[in-house]
């Protein structure tokens, strides 16, 4: 290392929270690994999430002598799909201070824990601009799980008339917003929570690190954030229950764009074309409300909504891979 770096346990303080968050927004936030963030309060509310849910979590931090943080790498366990044992790790170094050696002694530090741990595997995303350090992982044994595509689609270049015939396979399914759930005074919130933790396991990489997502968070997702959009909250409904769910989240301020956030389909309701009606909803909320772009993520063991991407013409943009490495 050309500095003299110390790999230490991290202690929470504001301090070390906003080094947490300096880091997390060096990179562009197109090419941010799940679970790490570029605000402090973000990084303390999860921190909370894994106190309250009573699981671990291990950070360790890079600092120079002076106590300066430049990098940091942590894991915990992806409880959320089997098999077990697995750890999900997140290493990032401070651009400045790359091929210095640091990311790989929080590497080491980090593979030393699991081991000691007894933990199965490694878990380790590495965007597609990273490409370049597939053959040292390999070397070091660890293969593609998956691939997740990051696909973008200009709204206005998509008629969902076109495709008006798709509705047809819904037959008695309706399809409403959470917006007038809401206004009909509707218990909406169990049966949404009930129908994302049924899904939750077939999701290799989910927004929420914890396979029980507490009904609270799905709350907040729904109607408690500044991008929150009840109106952009799509369910489809088999009388009085909740079969299928996809919502949308504004993007900045100004940028006319949208993320596709959770798609959920009752696994009973399959194959009766409720995620190409959801995702036909979400291109024409997208077009009433002057949007240009429209954001989401596909992974690759998900062949069939890769299929409607393209069949809407979503253009697949750089992604990440999810390695592992048996241990």
């Amino acid at each position: 290392m050309t500095h003299a770096i110390a790999i230490q346990p991290f202690i929470p303080s504001d301090a070390a929270y906003i080094a947490l968050a300096v880091i997390g927004a060096s990179t562009p936030p197109q090419y941010a690994l799940d679970y790490e963030f570029r605000d402090a309060d973000d990084w303390r509310a999860f921190d909370a999430s894994f106190a309250e849910a009573g699981r671990a979590l291990t950070r360790y931090v890079a600092t120079l002598p002076d106590g300066t943080i430049v990098g940091y790498g942590y894991w915990f366990e992806a409880s959320w799909a089997l098999p077990a044992g697995r750890g999900w790790c997140i290493i990032r170094v401070l651009p400045t201070y790359l091929r210095q050696g640091i990311g790989n002694a929080l590497y080491t530090r980090l593979l030393g824990d699991l081991i000691n741990q007894g933990m199965a595997a490694m878990l380790l995303e590495v965007d597609d601009t990273l490409a370049d350090l597939h053959p040292a992982l390999a070397r070091r044994g660890f293969r593609e799980l998956l691939h997740s595509w990051a696909f973008t689609l200009d709204p206005r270049t998509c008629d969902p008339a076109r495709f008006s015939t798709a509705y047809q396979k819904l037959g008695s399914l309706t399809i409403t917003t959470l917006a007038a759930e809401i206004a009909r005074g509707a218990e909406w919130l169990p049966q949404l929570h009930q129908l994302y933790t049924l899904v939750a396991g077939d999701v290799p990489i989910p927004i929420h690190p914890h396979a029980d997502a507490p009904p609270s968070w799905l709350a907040q997702q729904a109607v408690g954030l500044p991008e929150s959009l009840p109106d952009g909250f799509f369910i489809v409904r088999d009388g009085p229950r909740y079969v299928g769910m996809s919502f949308l989240h504004a993007g900045p301020p100004g940028m006319h764009r949208l993320y596709q956030r959770i798609t959920a389909i009752d696994p009973t309701y399959r194959g009766r074309g409720i995620a190409m009606a959801l995702k036909l909803e979400t291109i024409a909320y997208a077009r009433a409300h002057g949007y240009h772009e429209i954001r989401t993520a596909v992974e690759s063991n998900n062949p069939s909504m890769l299929a409607i991407n393209t069949k809407l013409g979503f253009e697949a943009r750089e992604g990440l891979a999810l390695m592992i490495k048996p241990l």
